[in-house]
């Protein structure tokens, strides 16, 4: 049960380095941002319908081989009082092959986690052509219904651009 709650602070707390002070609903939050000089980008507000909400998404790596992201956002209804919602994903790509992996989890207060993962490897990408295999993975955890069955899939194919 605690596993994708820990996947969850894994990847804010692998993205992001500061810590800033945040009250929501009578309770010590933290939103942690960066502290580094690398590609970050902070979003939020509070909308006409009372959702206040937090996205912060920074680049941990950019070489020429490499490219990793993290994201970390949180999101609450006020009126109606509703439940606070909390997320992080990290997001890699292999850029000579193209080929990438992204994985993530949110946590809705009292309902559950989901966590997923989802990749396409390139066994070969030139010319317009690629030949790939991928797959995806889901499952939720927790809340009223309970720990959910996994929903995966999985597959090759071949593409072309002309």
């Amino acid at each position: 049960m605690y596993a994708p709650l820990l996947f969850v602070c894994l990847c804010i707390a692998s993205s992001f380095a500061g810590v800033i002070y945040s009250p929501i609903e009578e309770t010590e939050e933290y939103v942690l941002v960066p502290l580094s000089r690398g590609r970050r980008q902070t979003t939020g507000g509070v909308d006409s319908g009372g959702r206040a909400f937090i996205k912060h998404t920074g680049t941990i790596v950019d070489n020429n081989r490499h490219h990793l992201t993290g994201t970390a956002s949180a999101t609450k209804q006020f009126k109606p009082n509703g439940p606070l919602i909390t997320s992080g994903s990290l997001d890699y790509t292999h850029k000579p092959s193209g080929s990438t992996l992204g994985i993530g989890a949110s946590n809705t207060r009292r309902f559950g986690t989901d966590v997923h993962a989802a990749g396409r490897y390139n066994f070969y990408n030139k010319g317009g052509t690629s030949v790939f295999a991928e797959g995806n993975y889901g499952r939720h955890f927790g809340g009223p219904g309970g720990t959910g069955r996994p929903n995966y899939y999985g597959g090759v194919g071949i593409s072309h651009r002309w």
